[in-house]
């Protein structure tokens, strides 16, 4: 067959559609569980323009596009909640680097950035307390989308153009098969190109290819509140010196601490405690919060900043590695990498950047939201 696609998630579904968009054939996608189970599924759908180098800021201008205009582009339900975006600091280099990515954002024509004093946070956000906040950046209309719809929508589209899709066949391991590729799972397929959207998996998935990545999956513990904030504006709130997340959900909110890496023994009932305690600081409506339901996902940790785009061997390509903005960054990039592949590359971007075999930490993109203190 033509190409295989190893991963279900938004990535692979969208190099599925792509890739056919592009006049390639004979496409088949394999997923070892439900296509957007994996860290797709688990994804709080963030979509913004706020990150500190040209290409990732680039890849946010065609991501918001891409969520903007999913609906109508795929005559499909992908809702866009332009709730906006908000990263708040008390420490002045923290915030001198926030005002620094704010203006090259707008250099490079996203304009609708806002840097912000602490009253200016008051006026956004009257139930932030900004005792010890230097200031915030601002996006209103970035927003945030449910990625599983983004991936059906990919997936009706791609299918409407031959893509052929198989849930529950993990790919065991891969191997060459004369000039080709052999896939080993619950039968044998075999490929004159495959590419691996393997998520959170790669690192373990492509080593034997000599290929050494750092991208793993890590829990990312929240929490859905009852009804709060009632008729309140809440963008997707990062507090960067703590960790704490807080944005809209219906008529409730998604809370969360987010870490670099979970310290040791951390579950739902610590991050609630150390929720409480933070919001008593932060947001004191907040901190008694009657919570409806416990969420679980896996979030892709490791690498610089960037994903891992591009060719592994010959006739076996590859992208993952998102560090978490794989919803937001997912499709433009899956876009890129499909004209590549089809001898019809971009040419006004160019992500050799993006080279998985490039030199660890050869790119740097901080504004992961994680912690910072």
């Amino acid at each position: 067959m033509g190409t295989a696609i190893i991963g279900g998630g938004i990535a692979g579904c969208a190099v599925a559609y792509y890739l056919a968009a592009e006049g390639e054939t004979d496409i088949l996608l394999v997923e070892a569980g439900e296509l957007g189970s994996g860290s797709t599924g688990g994804s709080f759908g963030g979509v913004r323009q706020q990150f500190s180098t040209p290409l990732e800021i680039e890849l946010s201008r065609r991501g918001l596009e891409f969520w903007r205009s999913a609906e109508r582009v795929f005559d499909a339900p992908v809702t866009w909640h332009a709730n906006g975006y908000l990263f708040m600091t008390g420490q002045p280099e923290i915030m001198a680097k926030l005002a620094e990515a704010a203006a090259l954002q707008r250099e490079m024509g996203l304009t609708d950035v806002h840097v912000l004093d602490a009253e200016q946070i008051r006026e956004v956000v009257p139930w932030v307390a900004t005792d010890g906040l230097l200031g915030a950046t601002h996006t209103p209309n970035d927003g945030r989308v449910t990625p599983t719809e983004g991936v059906a929508a990919l997936v009706k589209a791609a299918r409407s153009r031959g893509v052929r899709f198989r849930e529950q066949w993990e790919v065991r391991s891969l191997e060459r098969a004369g000039s080709g590729w052999r896939l080993n799972g619950p039968a044998l397929i075999e490929a004159e190109r495959v590419v691996a959207c393997t998520g959170y998996w790669s690192s373990e998935f492509l080593r034997p290819f000599g290929l050494e990545l750092t991208v793993r999956p890590m829990p990312l513990y929240s929490a859905i509140s009852g009804p709060a904030l009632a008729g309140q504006r809440v963008p997707l709130t990062i507090d960067l010196d703590t960790g704490l997340l807080i944005e809209r959900e219906a008529d409730g909110l998604v809370i969360a601490i987010l870490y670099e890496d979970n310290p040791p023994g951390y579950g739902h009932a610590r991050m609630l405690e150390e929720f409480a305690e933070l919001a008593r600081v932060r947001a004191p409506s907040l901190a008694d919060l009657r919570i409806a339901r416990h969420v679980v996902g896996n979030v892709d940790v490791g690498g610089d900043g960037h994903p891992y785009v591009g060719s592994v061997d010959d006739g076996l390509w590859m992208v993952a590695g998102f560090g978490g903005h794989g919803a937001m960054h997912g499709p433009p990039v899956a876009e890129l990498l499909a004209k590549t592949i089809a001898g019809h590359p971009d040419p006004s971007l160019d992500i050799a950047a993006l080279n998985p075999w490039r030199p660890k930490d050869a790119a740097t993109e901080w504004m992961v939201a994680t912690k910072k203190g």
